[in-house]
């Protein structure tokens, strides 16, 4: 198991999540317009969609900056790769506790 940081990913985040804040916008405007009684809290699902705005923003941010990190990853490590097709990188770790036999000792 390895351990990677979060969030990586190889596909784009979509861009429906950017979809959140207007749904909440609009649908609490509606709630606004529809009715009195729903007035109060249809501003307050309104203002959450307003906050929510930020929110959203942010983490598809992060969600493309990390896509594109890992796509760069990916390519640098098939370019090394491809420069180094015969050297196997477990093969040059040599292991510490295997003790070596020398002529003297046999």
């Amino acid at each position: 198991m390895t351990v990677r940081a979060f969030p990586e990913t190889r596909k784009e985040p979509r861009k429906r999540i950017l979809l959140i804040p207007f749904i909440l916008i609009f649908g609490g405007y509606g709630l606004a317009l529809l009715n009195d009684s729903l007035r109060f809290i249809g501003t307050i699902i309104s203002l959450a969609g307003a906050l929510t705005v930020f929110l959203v923003g942010v983490v598809f941010a992060d969600l493309w900056a990390a896509s594109r990190r890992t796509k760069e990853i990916i390519k640098a490590r098939e370019e090394r790769m491809r420069e180094k097709p015969s050297e196997v990188p477990g093969d040059s770790i040599e292991d510490p506790f295997v003790d070596t036999l020398t002529d003297n000792e046999q």
